[in-house]
């Protein structure tokens, strides 16, 4: 590699400058790959600890999610927690959290749908639920309390045991 304008003492940063910045850019486009993982990561991810949960303190999420939305009430239900918070004692994988997750009725349907949708293909489902914009839409019309959430979880529960 030629460079006739530039002095020979600086040729090797200016060739590591620009092979981090290569880096910099392949690592960032591969991370807006799946913009659901990136928006889950910033919106999520801290207090569901990647995704696992805290005992006693935050529900598991991971191979939870898929199982919950695999049917109309269950999808409709998860929206719902997005789109109005949780409040209130649960039961998830045995274990009891009495936390309050809040709202993120501020966030897109498109983004809430990515979100939704990468958390259930981490589950163990070979054809996990898939969210759309359209479905988010569709639930937003008609908010409701997070306690009103719980109750809906309740009913589920009864009809359709949760993990």
């Amino acid at each position: 590699m030629r460079f006739p304008l530039v002095d020979r003492s600086l040729r090797l940063p200016l060739i590591l400058a620009l092979a981090m910045v290569g880096v910099f850019i392949i690592n960032r486009n591969h991370a807006n790959r799946d913009l659901g993982f990136r928006d889950y990561g910033e919106q999520c991810g801290i207090c569901h600890h990647g995704g696992r949960g805290q005992a006693a303190e935050t529900p598991p999420l991971f191979g939870r999610i898929d199982q919950i939305a695999d049917s109309p009430e269950g999808k409709h239900y998860i929206i719902d927690v997005l789109l109005n918070g949780l409040s209130g004692p649960i039961t998830a994988t045995g274990q009891t959290f009495s936390w309050s997750m809040p709202a993120f009725n501020r966030r897109s349907d498109e983004e809430i749908a990515r979100i939704l949708t990468w958390v259930a293909r981490q589950g163990h489902m070979s054809d996990p639920p898939v969210f759309t914009a359209a479905d988010i839409a569709a639930q937003r019309r008609h908010p409701r309390s997070s306690e009103e959430v719980h109750d809906e979880r309740e009913h589920l529960d009864a009809t359709h045991p949760l993990p």
